[in-house]
C-alpha cells in the first residue's frame, strides 16, 4: 500500500486531473477514472476524520508552522 502525506495527495489529484485528457485507449480511461476515484476518496476520508484540506485545517497547519518557525528563531 503506497502512503501519501496530505500535500502528496492534494498534488497527486492536480497531476491526475492535468493528465486526463492526455488518455488514449480506452482502458486507459478505465485506469485513470479508478486511480482519480480512489484519490478523491482517500480525501474526502480525511476530510471528514480531520478537516483536512478546509480552511479551518489549513490555518491551524500555518499557525504550528509559525510556533515552529518562532521557536527555531529564539522568539
Amino acid at each position: 500500500m503506497l502512503e501519501f502525506d496530505d500535500i502528496e495527495l492534494l498534488q497527486l489529484q492536480f497531476c491526475m486531473s492535468q493528465t486526463k485528457s492526455m488518455m488514449a485507449h480506452p482502458s486507459e480511461h478505465m485506469r485513470h477514472a479508478s486511480i482519480t476515484k480512489k484519490v478523491e476518496d482517500e480525501m474526502n476520508r480525511r476530510r471528514e476524520e480531520k478537516g483536512t484540506y478546509t480552511p479551518e485545517y489549513v490555518r491551524l497547519q500555518l499557525e504550528d508552522q509559525l510556533r515552529k518557525l518562532r521557536r527555531e528563531m529564539g522568539d
